[in-house]
């Protein structure tokens, strides 16, 4: 049977868990030179690292943004305020004379942080350079105009490391968990060279022996008709390792739960003794000795009528 190894963040470190646990109590029959309970326990726990180093990391940034946001509103707000207070002296429609200021080309507001950034800038000069122009009851000062535009340019600043922060916390995480699905699989290799096929060990360490056999798939392209009052027949594609199947019926309204009435080898079945003009819910699942599979999807009929013979 082929090996489920499972590649989430989550899969893994419950994985290796077993792993170590068996690795450990099986240390003195089964000697592992690459994948030891120790070396195994380091890189999960490594990983484990990484991995809450990245949400922390990921929290931050959700911080500094939500920072930068502020920012960026009250900066814009002061932009909005500092343009109508100037329009008296300046003139309530656009001209060229108005570009020294930071507005230029026309008097709309960016929305950006970055354009927010500049003109804060521009207009801190201006207000330096035209200190009559200032509107202290407002608030509309060179050092007001300063003060946006340093926290603005800082809380851009910030978020820009820490996007880059975290793109090598991200890149650590993936690794560190890419170590953990190696060790794993190498793991397997190893338990190949101690382990029969068949011997139960494989399962203490999380894998499948591989001598059983698979899981056959799930039956599909159930149909179902009814041939008389009483009794209806039921036919599905064959399902690939499957040795027999099991079929299910539910009457509506009478069986609180599905319950088997067959157990055929063959892709066809008959069910008799129904009762009249009732709703009948069937299922077909396929087994083997591996086990069974997850059931086909629900098929419904009314005895003497059909009424859908394949969903």
């Amino acid at each position: 049977m082929r090996q489920n190894i499972p590649v989430s963040q989550g899969g893994l470190l419950g994985r290796m868990n077993v792993a170590i646990k068996a690795a450990d109590s099986h240390s003195a029959t089964v000697v592992l030179a690459h994948n030891s309970a120790v070396t195994m326990s380091l890189a999960r726990a490594a990983a484990v690292l990484a991995r809450d180093a990245r949400e922390l990391g990921k929290d931050e940034l959700r911080k500094l943004r939500e920072l930068l946001e502020t920012e960026r509103i009250a900066t814009r707000e002061f932009a909005l305020l500092g343009r109508d207070q100037l329009k008296p002296a300046l003139g309530r429609l656009y001209h060229p004379g108005w570009d020294v200021t930071g507005f230029r080309g026309g008097f709309r507001v960016s929305e950006r942080a970055s354009d927010l950034e500049v003109w804060a800038e521009t207009f801190h000069n201006y207000l330096v350079q035209n200190p009559g122009r200032e509107v202290p009851a407002h608030n509309i000062t060179a050092a007001q105009a300063a003060e946006r535009y340093n926290a603005l340019k800082t809380a851009r600043t910030a978020v820009k490391a820490q996007e880059g922060a975290l793109r090598t916390l991200v890149q650590q995480s993936d690794a560190a968990f890419a170590l953990l699905l190696k060790m794993l699989r190498g793991l397997v290799k190893e338990l190949s060279l101690t382990l029969t096929l068949d011997d139960g060990r494989w399962t203490a360490f999380g894998f499948n022996a591989p001598a059983a056999k698979e899981r056959p798939e799930t039956p599909t392209n159930v149909t179902a008709v009814s041939v008389t009052e009483n009794a209806m027949a039921v036919q599905w594609d064959k399902a690939p390792r499957a040795e027999y199947y099991r079929v299910r019926i539910k009457v509506v309204g009478v069986d609180e739960e599905p319950k088997v009435v067959g157990t055929p080898s063959d892709t066809d079945f008959m069910f008799e003794e129904l009762p009249a003009d009732a709703v009948v819910e069937v299922t077909i699942s396929a087994v083997n000795k591996g086990g069974e599979s997850a059931l086909s999807e629900v098929v419904m009929v009314r005895t003497g009528e059909e009424i859908d013979n394949r969903q």
